[in-house]
């Protein structure tokens, strides 16, 4: 890889891995910013009123204390979002806004409310919890117009259409270059891997979207004249919940054997922007909410009523169609009721297409023995039966 392109991924490694200092600067240019937990959160209306959304992220730090504000059985995820609210790592953001996502999160939002001082400055955004029936849009644009409401009291100003069009144009770009940015890791020697592909997708959830753009142009524009990194190894695909651990994704793709993490299906990765809200429409909050109906389901809300039928497996079948994948890992933190049930419905699916999976069932910290040895037993199957 050449070194602009080098010098482009450092800078977004840099703001996935210190992420308050880059709020922090947005700070200091004037701009508010505003955490959230949840991309069901409608960010374009935020960034319309000029707020610079930034996404809560966990900071992987073994830890006891939140046990004593929300039960041992929610996932580690919510846990670690809760104890750094209890830690104050946060106490700059001049607003935090919720969705009715999981109860494990929506917990982890409580503590933040209730005991670590942001009582005044939140908002919790009602969500349906079944998006395929037809009061289900209709229920998002109200449930946006509050939201907008509560912004426009809180930055003191009105949020008009043309503020959200160019939100979502924005937010359009941003979806768009990420899409072409994952389209390299198709190819047999892609010109960057997996785990930077993750990075610079994390990094883009805290950034300033037009800035995030600029430099997305740059580094696409550099690979496309770049040829492959290495010869192509074991492709390994990895389909989850919140997976936003870069660890796990570099041990994927430094074991014993030569391989290419090709594609994460997971909330911080694929489901964050694997869609687009339709523009120029003249309601611009029922546009965001088709948007977001469209896009990749959450296992919380995936159901289709009489019929039992969850829409993420068609998109996950559609991946493994596309990038190819000769083995899949299915990740999901502990406790997460939803994914776990997931799980059992892909794992058919995959027998049936004769790809090799394994499990890796997450917590705070990542046990590299543990998930070595499992990976490398899969990358051995893979390797056994490969024609």
């Amino acid at each position: 890889m050449n070194k602009g392109c080098d010098a482009i991924i450092e800078q977004f490694r840099q703001i996935t891995e210190n992420p308050h200092d880059y709020a922090k600067s947005l700070q200091k240019k004037g701009r508010l910013v505003a955490g959230y937990m949840c991309t069901h959160v409608p960010e374009e209306i935020l960034y319309g009123a000029g707020i610079m959304p930034v996404r809560i992220l966990s900071a992987h730090v073994s830890q006891a204390m939140t046990r004593s504000y929300i039960h041992e059985t929610y996932c580690s995820y919510s846990h670690d979002c809760a104890y750094q609210g209890l830690q104050h790592n946060y106490d700059y953001l001049d607003l935090i806004v919720h969705s009715s996502s999981c109860i494990h999160m929506a917990e982890a939002y409580n503590v933040w409310v209730r005991f670590a001082g942001f009582q005044q400055k939140s908002f919790l955004m009602t969500f349906p919890h079944v998006l395929y029936t037809k009061p289900a849009r209709g229920f998002m644009v109200e449930s946006y117009g509050e939201l907008k409401q509560f912004i426009e009291k809180f930055v003191k100003k009105s949020i008009s259409d043309a503020d959200i069009e160019r939100a979502i144009k924005v937010y359009n770009r941003t979806r768009r270059l990420l899409k072409r940015l994952w389209e390299f890791l198709r190819r047999d020697n892609p010109p960057i891997t997996g785990l930077e592909v993750a990075t610079v997708t994390l990094a883009a959830q805290v950034m300033d979207k037009q800035e995030c753009n600029q430099m997305l142009e740059e580094l696409i524009q550099g690979l496309e004249a770049e040829p492959g990194k290495a010869p192509s190894g074991v492709r390994l695909m990895l389909t989850g919940s919140s997976v936003d651990d870069l660890r796990v994704f570099d041990l994927i793709e430094h074991l014993h054997y030569s391989t290419n993490l090709i594609f994460i299906e997971s909330c911080p990765a694929a489901r964050y922007f694997w869609y687009e809200v339709p523009e120029d429409r003249s309601d611009k909050l029922e546009a965001i909410a088709e948007g977001s109906i469209d896009r990749i389901p959450c296992p919380a809300k995936d159901t289709v009523p009489g019929t039992g039928e969850k829409k993420r497996l068609r998109f996950i079948q559609q991946f493994i169609q596309d990038f190819k994948p000769d083995g899949v890992i299915l990740a999901y933190q502990r406790f997460c009721s939803p994914q776990a049930m997931d799980i059992l419905a892909v794992k058919p699916i995959l027998d049936m297409l004769g790809i090799p999976w394994t499990e890796l069932e997450l917590d705070t910290t990542v046990p590299i023995t543990q998930f070595g040895t499992q990976l490398e037993a899969l990358v051995e199957i893979i390797k056994r039966v490969a024609p």
